[in-house]
Parts: C-alpha cells; structure tokens; sequence
C-alpha cells in the first residue's frame, strides 16, 4: 500500500501489480463493474462491438442525417482522480491484446510502474 495522498481520506496508492489483477478478473467477467476499490472509483467496461449501429451525424447546412456504421469501443478499465493518481487500461487492439496502460500521477510522487505493454505516463 502507497502513501495516502487525500488529505485525511481513506484513500491510498495501491501497488500497480495488485490493480492490475483486479483489472484482469474483472475484463474476464465481461461486464460493466462500477465501485470502489482502495478508495478511489473504478469502472470496467467491456468491449463493444456492433455490426450496425444508427448514429446522428452532420448533414448540409445545420441538418442531421442518421447512418448505419460498425460501431467498435474497447474494453477500458479506470481507477482514481485524474489530477490526482489515476490508473487505466484500454483494450485498444481487442478484448485478447494486450492492454495499453496510462498513468496520472502527482508530480514528485514515487510511483511504482512496471510497463508490461505499451505505455503512457503522464504528470499532471
């Protein structure tokens, strides 16, 4: 467990490893998930694909016009405050890739990241 950054919260840093598999369970549940952990919020999302989907796009002039498209959103799983810490994986490729991995953390702070895809590291 990582230093508590909240400022008298019940709020801590988890170890990267321990979060990614809480990810892991949760992506092979195949479910939307919406909760806490560690306290900080977390959302898993499963991937998304539709053959025919109707969207509203632009037309001429100030009209709408609706479209049949395939519609794809990857499997994505959160944890944190942007701003703050905040952890994320995209199933960018597939529900079976590798996730990418994204990391917001506060300036200064140690992190603990070990990389196991492609990754992003942000300080906010």
């Amino acid at each position: 467990m990582r230093p508590d950054l909240s400022g008298g919260q019940d709020k801590h840093i988890p170890e990267l490893t321990v979060v990614r598999e809480y990810a892991k369970v949760l992506h092979l549940r195949n479910e939307p998930y919406q909760g806490q952990m560690w306290g900080w919020p977390v959302h898993d999302e499963p991937e998304l694909l539709e053959e025919s989907a109707l969207f509203e796009l632009p037309g001429e002039g100030n009209d709408m016009k609706q479209e049949y498209r395939r519609h794809f959103s990857p499997a994505s799983f959160t944890v944190g405050e942007s701003g703050v810490w905040f952890f994320s994986l995209l199933w960018e490729n597939g529900r079976d890739a590798e996730p990418v991995e994204f990391l917001d953390s506060v300036p200064g702070e140690e992190t603990n990241f070990e990389a196991t895809a492609l990754t992003v590291v942000a300080a906010s």
